[in-house]
């Protein structure tokens, strides 16, 4: 009962950071197999392997799905660096994508504008404002 009490102490101490399901599960194998015979749990040790495995599996997963995104993003940038570099006078966010649209047809403006702006935060391309019928409208150059 001691041992119980222990890990019990050890879970109400980990509860102040998140817990994920990974060690929640990881902390009842350790309860399962510390307080009783290994033939008494090795139905329930087996469910949480496989759980953890399966959780395990969806991490993998998901950071292959982030770094094909990040690519693909980044390449979305240099096409904005591109056509910034390229362009003789300040160009607005509409004016590149008109400019990039063939070779990405899924950016759009948002895009467009949140790469610029890391351009900008990087201090490779400058921010200026224009006025265009009336309104103020960013533009970006080199």
């Amino acid at each position: 009962m001691k041992k119980l009490f222990e890990r019990k102490k050890e879970i109400i101490i980990m509860a102040d950071k998140k817990v994920t399901k990974r060690e929640m599960f990881e902390g009842l194998k350790a309860i399962l197999t510390e307080n009783f015979e290994a033939t008494e749990v090795a139905e329930y040790v087996e469910f949480i392997d496989k759980e953890v495995d399966a959780i395990d599996a969806r991490s993998e997963k998901e950071k292959a799905r982030r770094a094909e995104k990040k690519a693909e993003g980044d390449a979305l940038g240099d096409a904005v660096k591109a056509a910034i570099e390229g362009a003789e006078e300040p160009i607005t966010a509409e004016g590149i994508v008109d400019k990039v649209i063939e070779e990405f047809p899924e950016a759009t403006v948002a895009k467009v504008r949140y790469r610029a702006s890391k351009l900008v935060k990087d201090e490779v391309v400058t921010k200026t404002e224009l006025k265009v019928d009336g309104r103020k409208v960013v533009a970006y150059s080199i």
